[in-house]
């Protein structure tokens, strides 16, 4: 498809000059001036837009190392159950059961546990919090 008729048939012709009271160099200075004032707006701009960002990203590393610790916390609570279970098997398998491991596993118990947002994980200390009452109900059965 041919378009036509767009556009002036004679030839191209150099920069005219329609002003001839102005200077030579004046436009490129106003040019110039006015791309500095454009860069100073944009780097107010773009100062405030990076502040609110990095309060953001503030808040959400605040948040993920609580996160963290939290979760730190809640497997260590895991692991000490899982060394008080073992310490009540090793008693067992040696014929005597260590009442002070029962009463700690079972204070260890009572003391409520902090919530935590990986599902995996409560579910998980879910699992060993119950076992663990189950071998002292166990056991206080057998005393």
């Amino acid at each position: 498809m041919k378009i036509s008729g767009v556009g002036s048939k004679g030839a191209a012709s150099g920069p005219r000059r329609t002003d001839k009271n102005s200077k030579p160099g004046e436009f490129r200075r106003a040019l110039v001036d006015s791309m500095d004032q454009a860069e100073e707006s944009h780097a107010v701009e773009a100062s405030v837009g990076i502040g609110s960002v990095d309060a953001l990203l503030m808040v959400q590393q605040a948040d993920d190392a609580l996160e963290r610790e939290t979760r730190r916390r809640l497997v260590r609570r895991g692991e000490s159950l899982l060394d008080g279970l073992e310490d009540l098997r090793h008693g067992l398998l040696m014929g005597e059961i260590p009442v002070d491991k029962m009463a700690t596993l079972a204070q260890t118990i009572r003391v409520r546990r902090e919530s935590s947002t990986d599902p995996r994980l409560s579910a998980l200390l879910d699992e060993i919090e119950l076992r663990v009452e189950v071998e002292l109900a166990k056991l206080s059965r057998r005393g």
